[in-house]
C-alpha cells in the first residue's frame, strides 16, 4: 500500500509539464490577482490548492468504495490485480503523452467532459476571488477538471479496493503536484521554463512510462500465480 502511495505522488511530481498545461492558468491569473490586491490575499493559491487536493481525496474515495463495494458482492482479489494492469498501462499512456510521443490518453479525457460542463459553471461563479478563502471552493470544483493525468492515478487508487486507501492514494497523488502549482505564476520564469523543458518532459514521461511497464510486470506475475 505504500508503494502506491509512492508511486501516486510521483505521478504527481513528474507530471508537472502536464499539470502547468491544464490549471497552470487559473493557478497564475489567482497569482497575478494577488499582486495587484492586499496582502492577505497571497492566501489565495495556498487555499486554491488545498481545495484541489480535497476534491482529488475525495474522487479517490468514491472510487475505492466503488472497489470495496464490487468486492464485498464477490469480486475476487484477481480483480484487483486485473485493475493494477490496467493502472500501469494508463501510466504508459500518460508518461508516453508527458514525454510528447503519443496523444492517446487525451481520449480519457472525453469521459469527464460531461460532468465538467455542469461543474465549470459553477467554478466560473468564485471568480473574480472577492477574498483568498473563495479559493479553496474554486479549487475543489477545479480538480474535476477532466484530466489524464489524473485518471492515470484513480486508476492506481481503484487497485488498491478500499476507500481509505484509494483516498490516501489520491492524497498522495494531490501533494505531488502541489509544490508545483502553489509556485506556478508566483516564481521565477526560470522554474516554469525548466518544467516546460523538453528533456525534463521527456525524462518525467519515460519515468512514469517505466513504472508503468513495473506495474503490469508485477499483475502478471500475480495473475500467472491465480492460473489465469
Amino acid at each position: 500500500m505504500i508503494s502506491s502511495f509512492i508511486a501516486a505522488f510521483m505521478i504527481g511530481v513528474l507530471g508537472a509539464g502536464h499539470c502547468i498545461a491544464m490549471c497552470g492558468g487559473i493557478s497564475g491569473a489567482i497569482a497575478h490577482a494577488n499582486k495587484q490586491t492586499t496582502q492577505s490575499n497571497s492566501l489565495a493559491p495556498l487555499f486554491y490548492n488545498l481545495g484541489r487536493i480535497s476534491s482529488y481525496t475525495l474522487i479517490g474515495a468514491i472510487v475505492g468504495l466503488t472497489a470495496q463495494i464490487g468486492l464485498n458482492f464477490g469480486a475476487g482479489y484477481d480483480f484487483l490485480v486485473i485493475l493494477r494492469f490496467v493502472s500501469g498501462v494508463t501510466l504508459i499512456l500518460i508518461g508516453l503523452y508527458i514525454a510528447q510521443l503519443n496523444s492517446a490518453i487525451l481520449q480519457l479525457e472525453k469521459i469527464g467532459r460531461l460532468l465538467w460542463r455542469f461543474i465549470q459553471p459553477l467554478a466560473r461563479q468564485f471568480l473574480p476571488l472577492k477574498t483568498p478563502y473563495h479559493a479553496f471552493p474554486l479549487g475543489f470544483l477545479w480538480g474535476w477538471l477532466p484530466c489524464g493525468l489524473v485518471y492515470s492515478a484513480l486508476t492506481l487508487a481503484l487497485s488498491s479496493g478500499s476507500a481509505l486507501s484509494s483516498a490516501l492514494t489520491m492524497f498522495a497523488f494531490g501533494l505531488g503536484t502541489f509544490p508545483i502549482m502553489f509556485l506556478v505564476g508566483s516564481f521565477s520564469t526560470k522554474f516554469n521554463s525548466l518544467i516546460q523543458n523538453t528533456k525534463f518532459k521527456r525524462f518525467s514521461g519515460l519515468l512514469l512510462v517505466l513504472y508503468g511497464l513495473h506495474i503490469i510486470y508485477i499483475a502478471l506475475v500475480q495473475l500467472s500465480a491465480y492460473g489465469m
